[in-house]
């Protein structure tokens, strides 16, 4: 058995180690078990348990900061694609799917002007057009096409005179 602090740190480890899987299953069971007294518990003690938790990322900072920064480096693509999904549900109301089932019904390219998205280009980066009254999506444009709808403020008589105004004046395209 161990004797000193440090011994006894490294027999928990240890034993920690050998039986993780083991201890997280009685973990999960006695959480599920006492849902509510935890709960209770855990508001009872707010102030002290954010205390204890400043306490000790204040003591462990460069640590914490290693491990986020080891983290976010081993997990780029998971957490850019979460922070799209985040993104698109909160903003248009719509999931990664939801753009990839649009994508897919455009042929990946603009509703407008129908050029293919790349990814490796900002310009050609599918946006989310959406009607800012009702906030349905409509479909995806390029960013000059959904810049072009944003600056007219998707005014169709304004959009009109547009068009008559360019074939009028000779336009060549």
């Amino acid at each position: 058995m161990p004797q000193t602090k440090e011994q006894k740190a490294a027999y928990d480890k240890l034993y920690y180690i050998k039986n993780k899987e083991a201890i997280s299953a009685r973990v999960q069971i006695y959480q599920e078990d006492n849902k509510e007294a935890i709960k209770e518990y855990r508001e009872k003690n707010k102030e002290q348990r954010a205390a204890l938790k400043k306490e000790y990322n204040e003591k462990n900072k460069e640590q914490i900061a290693a491990y986020a920064k080891e983290y976010n480096e081993k997990n780029k693509e998971q957490i850019a694609i979460k922070k799209e999904e985040t993104r698109l549900k909160s903003k248009y109301g719509i999931t990664l799917k939801d753009k990839t089932i649009l994508l897919q019904k455009q042929n990946n390219k603009c509703k407008i002007c129908s050029v293919s998205f790349l990814y490796d280009k900002h310009s050609t980066k599918p946006f989310v057009d959406h009607c800012h009254t009702t906030n349905k999506v409509r479909g995806l444009l390029c960013l000059h096409c959904n810049t072009g709808l944003g600056y007219f403020k998707d005014h169709i008589p304004t959009l009109t005179k547009t068009i008559n105004y360019l074939q009028e004046n000779g336009w060549a395209y």
